[in-house]
Formats: C-alpha cells, structure tokens, sequence
C-alpha cells in the first residue's frame, strides 16, 4: 500500500536498474515515548519523495525511536534495512544524513557495501549523497567526522554537568527546624 502522501509515485533507477526507496528515521533521545520527533522526520521525508517522485510502500519505512547511534546501541531497524540494500539498488531517505551514522566506522561499513549494492542517500537537511562515487564519499565522511565531533562534544559537557552536581553539597535537614531550607545560612 503506498502511502498516501505521495502524489506522483514512480520508482527511481541507478545504473538503469529499477531501485527500492527506503525510508530511515531515528531519534536518539524520546523522553515522553510519543514518537513526535519520528513522526516529524517522516512528514519531511515523505514530503522529500513526494518532490522526488519516489513511491514509498508502508513496508519501506524503517523507525528506530529513542535510540542513539553513538553508543553502539542496536538499531534493529537500521540492521532491517540494510538488509533491504543488499537485496539490490537502494534510494535511501532520511531526515539528515547523521540519522545513520554518527561513527565513521558506520559510514565505512556503509561504504563497503555499497561496494556490492548501489545506494543514493537523499537527505532533507543537507540533499543527495551518492556514495558510489568518490564525491560523494567525501561529503558524507565530512559530515560523519562532524557529527563524531559534536556527539562527542556533548557527551563531554553531560559528563561535566554530572560532575558539577555530585560535587555540589546536598541538602540536609536543618537541626533547628527539622526540615531543608534548601539555602545557605550566612
């Protein structure tokens, strides 16, 4: 069944072959469990389609909600749709290109297989990377060295801002009152 945002569906090609279009989406952090960011990401990407004329099927869209790709967490449905790629010539859409990767030893393995299996990313934030050419390559190993950055950054400043609580006293009970005044006395 395709989905019902696609006003002109029609399969892309690489190389003159017939492609499958993929749809990836992932949130690293989803604190209220709503999925609004997921969803969010599918509007824009679905819209992105829509623009490209590619038809997506239901079936085609992959979701790993509150899931980080930094920590070596399992991304059960990145491992889902890789599987699709290797069933032949993939358009794959996602949000930005660092909803799949975050590592640059991710984007290596992706590289390898594309080595097999062309694959064109097109990306909302950012366009169309074709990592069967040596350009294409190099713009997404920029990004992805970005992205290490900043994920590592962040981590830097968590860890620091948890360091920055446990050093600070905690609140104890006033003797006189029986109960914290959460102040300090002067």
């Amino acid at each position: 069944m395709a989905m019902s945002a696609l006003e002109k569906p029609r399969t892309g090609e690489i190389a003159g072959v017939a492609e499958q279009v993929l749809v990836y989406l992932r949130i690293s952090e989803d604190r209220t469990g709503e999925e609004a960011g997921v969803e969010r990401q599918r509007d824009d990407c679905l819209a992105l389609c829509g623009r490209l004329g590619l038809d997506v099927s239901a079936g085609d869209v992959f979701m790993d909600n509150d899931t980080s790709a930094y920590l070596n967490k399992k991304r059960p449905e990145f491992e889902k749709m890789l599987a699709r790629v290797r069933q032949g010539p993939s358009r794959v859409v996602v949000w930005h290109v660092d909803r799949l990767y975050r590592r640059p030893r991710e984007l290596e393995d992706l590289i390898d297989l594309v080595e097999s299996h062309p694959i064109r990313i097109e990306a909302v934030m950012g366009g169309a990377f074709d990592l069967n050419t040596h350009e294409g390559r190099l713009m997404a190993r920029q990004l992805v060295a970005m992205a290490a950055y900043e994920s590592g950054h962040k981590a830097d400043r968590i860890r620091r801002a948890n360091r920055q609580k446990a050093e600070r006293p905690s609140w104890t009970r006033s003797p006189t009152r029986g109960r914290s005044s959460g102040r300090k006395r002067r």
